[in-house]
């Protein structure tokens, strides 16, 4: 599966505070499993905002998840969470939003393919050789979206559509 974003580890853990990001939610995070490891019990991401308010929207979005937590840097008992999930449990694959510098390099040519699959079968765009349709890539609420953008017009797609892409 493609996972653009950066590991939780401790340095993005206390950076990330430092910024005044103090609630985290924690979400399953299917694009972290890699099916070749048989040892990884779990994958989650963890959010960070610096409102409650928008803590608890992610949090209240996502109650269908079973492992949704959320935690408060200032609470001792969620502090010492967010260190033992930083510091990379065994079992566990623990991811941040922050994205991957180099992210779009990882696309590979079949994820690329069932990008172009999505856009001809759900839009009418019919780019010419040499036109270029631009991807981006953002997380709202613990989940992965895409932005494609042609000519003028724009269409965001919950990445699990065009995984589903055959």
């Amino acid at each position: 599966m493609f996972n653009p974003v950066f590991p939780f580890t401790m340095e993005v853990l206390h950076k990330t505070v430092e910024r005044g990001c103090v609630y985290f939610v924690r979400n399953q995070w299917p694009h972290g499993f890699d099916h070749f490891s048989e040892d990884i019990k779990g994958c989650f991401l963890f959010t960070h905002y610096d409102e409650k308010a928008k803590a608890l929207a992610h949090y209240n979005s996502i109650t269908q998840d079973k492992y949704r937590h959320l935690y408060d840097w200032n609470d001792e008992a969620d502090k010492e969470k967010l260190k033992v999930a930083a510091a990379g449990p065994e079992g566990y694959k623990i991811f941040s939003t922050y994205f991957l510098d180099d992210y779009k390099k990882r696309i590979s040519k079949p994820l690329k393919d069932k990008i172009n699959r999505y856009m001809y079968t759900h839009t009418n765009w019919k780019p010419a050789k040499g036109e270029t349709v631009h991807i981006d890539f953002y997380l709202q609420f613990g989940k992965l979206y895409i932005t494609m953008s042609y000519a003028g017009n724009q269409r965001k797609v919950n990445f699990e559509d065009i995984e589903k892409q055959l």
